[in-house]
């Protein structure tokens, strides 16, 4: 073989191996093509929704509510769907919350009531009742006691000497639902006056009690902290001293007990 063929061999040879790196290298270096999946679109329902949170008593206003698409599984019954109703949103201002709605929440007709119903009569838990007591901001924790807090009932009366005033606790964990006419959700527009009545949500035999407290002393709100309070069927409150009432010359006791 000529000298001339093996260097034309060698060249090839040597060319051949570099072409093959190449093409070596570039589909390495390649990635992976992505697998593209057919997914499902989710169907979505318009709901009315919160834009801000709305507290107990608050009479609603056009801007608070918006309609947003909702996936339609998630719709609970009760939510206030556009398709059901396409003016609720403007049928809504005006309404006043019978319970709390936070900003984001979907709405739900029983948490709506109407103006023209009576609101106390509306938001009253069922066997609760609405008793107005007077009071003055010294006996209200210097004014600071709010629709929405959680209050003790204080009896200060006279002694059957008259030579001293007794004070006992009479009632505990009692949920003030209006300061005069100021209910929770309307507390921050309206200005708190130093000589108030509250309204406070007790069962009926509480309200025998209070009515008759009133009318053998005057009665104090003591403000309970936020965690010294507790909901239904939780830590009932200790039975105080009964409280002895004269009635044509006839003494009867009424136990403080729930």
């Amino acid at each position: 073989m000529s000298k001339a063929r093996v260097i034309v061999l060698c060249i090839a040879l040597i060319a051949g191996i570099l072409a093959s790196m190449l093409v070596l290298s570039m589909t390495s270096s390649q990635e992976p093509a992505p697998v593209v999946t057919e997914t499902k679109p989710v169907e979505t329902e318009e709901v009315l929704v919160a834009v801000t949170d709305l507290q107990l008593g608050q009479k609603i206003k056009v801007d608070q509510l918006e309609w947003v698409h909702w996936p339609k599984q998630a719709v609970s019954d009760g939510t206030i769907r556009r398709s059901a109703r396409p003016n609720a949103l403007e049928d809504m201002v005006g309404h006043i919350t019978r319970s709390a709605i936070f900003a984001g929440e979907p709405v739900r007709t029983e948490r709506i009531i109407d103006t023209e119903s009576g609101f106390l009569s509306a938001i009253l838990p069922k066997g609760k009742r609405a008793v107005a007591v007077s009071v003055e901001a010294v006996n209200t924790a210097g004014g600071f006691i709010l629709p929405g807090d959680k209050v003790d009932l204080i009896l200060t009366r006279e002694s059957s000497s008259r030579e001293q005033f007794l004070s006992e606790t009479i009632l505990e964990n009692i949920r003030v639902l209006a300061i005069d006419t100021t209910t929770e959700g309307e507390r921050e527009d309206k200005a708190m006056t130093p000589d108030n009545t509250a309204t406070l949500e007790l069962t009926p035999y509480q309200a025998e009690i209070v009515t008759r407290a009133q009318q053998v002393g005057s009665l104090s709100l003591a403000l309970r902290s936020a965690r010294d309070v507790y909901g239904e069927g939780e830590e009932p409150p200790r039975k105080r001293g009964a409280i002895n009432f004269v009635k044509f010359g006839v003494t009867s006791q009424s136990s403080s007990g729930q």
